[in-house]
């Protein structure tokens, strides 16, 4: 086990994951198809594992509120260390893609400009 920087290091993973799966498809001259195989693989890979135990925390705070759904959460991440979940695996209600707005509707955020100092 090498330790990491969880949400950073397993989206650099993914992302090399993913280039390998689409080098395999291209050299196997599949350019169009979907690459199906690279589910499998991150969802066997340590990324999957980081994931899995993890996977309870947003749907029990999404339905339940801050308050009990967060304190659910961290029980359910506790016993994911054991192997078993309390929830088994909670769904969102809806996919990510369906939760976004279109950049029309959303308030342009100002940043300020870069003051030339690090």
């Amino acid at each position: 086990n090498v330790p990491r920087i969880k949400g950073s290091h397993n989206a650099v993973l993914s992302g090399m994951q993913a280039a390998d799966h689409l080098i395999d498809a291209l050299a196997a001259d599949r350019s169009h198809d979907e690459l199906s195989s690279y589910e499998a693989a991150w969802r066997s890979s340590a990324i999957g594992a980081d994931l899995k135990k993890v996977r309870n925390v947003k749907p029990l705070w999404s339905k339940l509120g801050t308050f009990i759904g967060i304190p659910l959460g961290a029980l359910d991440m506790w016993t994911n260390t054991f192997g078993f979940s309390l929830f088994g695996t909670l769904k969102h209600g809806k996919s990510d893609a369906a939760s976004l707005k279109p950049a029309k509707d959303c308030k342009k955020i100002a940043y300020p400009k870069p003051d030339g100092v690090l």
